[in-house]
């Protein structure tokens, strides 16, 4: 899913929500593998914390790489869109039947 960014706090607290809202759903509607991810989560920063944290941190260095990606390139997508619209014909205009234009 794409976000187009106006504003980065806002951005952010919507990606953070969908997030919730979809790992809430996949709770609700398999909670046999929900409950199987918990416990190995759980496992590893039990018996393995340096792992987990090291993947963890990881994780959200790649998230705010992609996030940073995202937003240098809204810009340019909103202008490609523009330009797409700019160079598309009307759609109240006028053309006879066989006039090539």
């Amino acid at each position: 899913m794409v976000y187009f960014i106006e504003g980065a706090l806002v951005d952010l607290t919507a990606i953070i929500n969908d997030l919730i809202g979809r790992i809430s759903d996949l709770a609700q509607a398999r909670p046999f593998i929900a409950l199987a991810a918990l416990l190995i989560v759980a496992y590893l920063i039990y018996r393995k914390p340096l792992f987990f944290f090291s993947v963890f941190i990881l994780g959200l260095i790649l998230i705010g790489v992609l996030y940073l990606i995202l937003s240098m390139s809204a810009p340019g997508v909103s202008q490609k869109e523009k330009l797409i619209q700019k160079g598309r014909e009307p759609e109240n205009s006028f053309r006879p039947p066989g006039m090539i234009l």
